[in-house]
């Protein structure tokens, strides 16, 4: 349907109207002018093109008052109706009335039809309440008030969602969604504000409030806002609880109040702040940017075409055996270099990849890389391991192993010459798929080394599951060696139990001669740090490999 005819069918005001009407009888005044003059009867049947409006804008009961009206007009006018007298007065009046009859109907079935489909586009079905969609539109129908104070929308986080729908269904969700919005309505009540309540998220509620005869003060707001996530939730018969966290954004200039998305944004980043620091409420700060993660945001949209332009590279850092001292292999390391921003940290633009579906991309582009260069090392006579780092998201993707071992197959390497590194938070996400993908690396031959180890609070239970080549002790004790005695009896600790379990380890971060020997010394079996040496590119590595024949020789003081 035209976008013209949509919004002829959807007049919101009544100025809107009353200038549509007033340019109807004007129309209809300029057909009387003309059969007046011209006095020929057929030009009669133009009034049939205002009627047809008056129908089709205002529907059939006022469009058939109008056809009445301006059939009832054409008698005193003298005009002989095609020579058949009064008779066929009653005629055209017949044949205005059913048209406008038929385009009223007509118009009234297609505002019906309209109405549905707006209520489908901003409503959320499972839960039956406005969608994000219509907040936004909302925002943006605003009037220009001079007082952005008297609005606050707090965005509200179910974190645990996802266990309450698989204990009690989908409809846990709606049921805890109701229960909100009674307590936002109890809540505005006490400020006599208006509120409206939105569905944004599967796992968020959005309350947007409205107050005309004052602004909302922000202390004793936040504290009311605090007691809606007091009380357990009653459904089906059982009280539960829901773990929620509230973004609270408070309008600070005019500009912000029909800017559409972007003041639900500030309240959504709120919320999650409130959700990683496990409080139940936290207010967004506005900064000087303009939107919530801009930077960040920048640099994910270029992370394909960093990819596709080669700005993305690999460095390798060697990892050595520290008994024999002979490179035992190497990790893959991302290096972005941007044309125009410089070095870009891969800390910058990492986790952040690690929450969408772009990790896929990089992940797949490590992989490659490490495998074209594994290629190029053996054909140098360069026989060394390249380990790559593996997310949680590739872990979980059905077909992720065997894209790697196609890989492998394609450059005719066998799988043993790659090893994979995975962190503890992919043990946290979904323990039984992240299972299932390792133990058929396992089974390949490819080695598995668990990255970051002592940092995560559930380590020890995943070390007789998983199929643990290697531990990884985190840098964070390694560099503490020389400073402190607790770390040197955590990394010996960590030394010995996976000696227990028949898993070697590999500690991170060795910057000094005396970290390596006491490293050595404790029966750590592998090491990496700048002390023997920093990340290479591949023709470096190259390099260094050949200049010491593959063996890393402690210098002599």
């Amino acid at each position: 349907m035209p976008k013209f005819i949509k919004k002829c069918l959807q007049l919101k005001d009544k100025r809107s109207e009353i200038k549509i009407g007033a340019g109807i009888v004007i129309l209809q005044i300029l057909i009387f002018v003309i059969v007046g003059i011209f006095r020929i009867p057929e030009t009669t049947y133009l009034s049939l093109i205002p009627v047809i409006c008056a129908a089709f804008f205002f529907g059939e009961f006022r469009g058939l008052l109008f056809a009445i009206t301006v059939a009832t007009c054409f008698s005193p006018l003298g005009i002989d109706l095609s020579g058949y007298g009064s008779a066929m007065w009653v005629i055209v009046a017949f044949c205005f009335a059913a048209v406008a009859i038929a385009v009223g109907s007509l118009s009234n079935m297609l505002k019906k039809y309209l109405k549905h489909e707006k209520d489908i586009r901003l409503v959320d079905i499972p839960t039956g309440l406005p969608n994000r969609q219509a907040l936004c539109e909302k925002l943006q129908e605003l009037e220009n008030i001079h007082a952005p104070g008297h609005f606050v929308i707090v965005a509200i986080l179910i974190s645990n969602k996802k266990i309450l729908s698989e204990t009690f269904g989908n409809d846990v969700t709606k049921s805890i969604f109701n229960q909100f919005r009674n307590r936002g309505i109890e809540l505005a009540k006490t400020i006599n504000a208006k509120i409206d309540t939105y569905s944004i998220n599967p796992d968020q509620i959005a309350f947007f409030f409205r107050k005309s005869d004052g602004e909302i003060k922000k202390d004793k707001f936040e504290d009311n806002l605090k007691n809606l996530t007091k009380k357990n939730f009653l459904h089906s018969g059982f009280f539960i609880h829901a773990d929620a966290h509230l973004g609270f954004y408070r309008f600070t200039e005019f500009s912000e109040i029909n800017s559409g998305n972007l003041p639900l944004r500030y309240a959504e980043e709120a919320a999650d702040t409130a959700a990683r620091q496990m409080k139940d409420l936290a207010v967004y700060v506005p900064t000087n940017t303009n939107q919530p993660h801009s930077k960040d945001t920048d640099i994910l949209g270029e992370i394909d075409l960093a990819i596709r332009s080669r700005w993305m590279f690999l460095v390798y850092q060697p990892k050595i055996d520290l008994a024999t001292g002979k490179v035992r292999s190497t990790e893959a390391l991302i290096r972005w270099n941007h044309p125009v921003k410089g070095f870009v940290p891969p800390g910058l633009f990492i986790p952040q990849a690690e929450q969408s579906t772009l990790i896929e991309n990089i992940t797949e582009f490590v992989i490659k890389q490490a495998i074209l260069q594994l290629t190029l090392w053996q054909r140098s006579g360069i026989d060394v391991n390249i380990a790559v780092n593996v997310s949680t998201y590739n872990l979980l993707q059905p077909n992720f192993v065997n894209r790697v071992l196609g890989w492998l197959n394609e450059k005719n390497l066998p799988p043993e010459c790659l090893e994979i590194e995975i962190t503890e938070g992919a043990m946290i996400a979904d323990f039984q798929h992240v299972l299932d993908g390792l133990n058929r690396f396992h089974k390949a031959n490819i080695k598995i080394a668990l990255d970051d180890f002592g940092t995560g609070y559930s380590s020890f239970q995943y070390l007789q599951k998983l199929p643990i080549d290697y531990l990884k002790i985190d840098q964070s004790f390694v560099r503490n060696l020389g400073e402190n005695k607790e770390s040197k009896e955590i990394v010996k600790a960590i030394v010995d139990l996976a000696h227990s379990i028949n898993i070697k380890t590999i500690a991170e971060g060795i910057e000094t001669q005396p970290d390596y020997e006491y490293l050595n010394g404790v029966g750590c079996d592998i090491g990496q740090g700048y002390f023997m040496a920093k990340p290479l590119t591949a023709n470096n590595f190259i390099s260094w490999y050949s200049e010491n024949n593959g063996v890393f020789s402690i210098p002599q003081k």
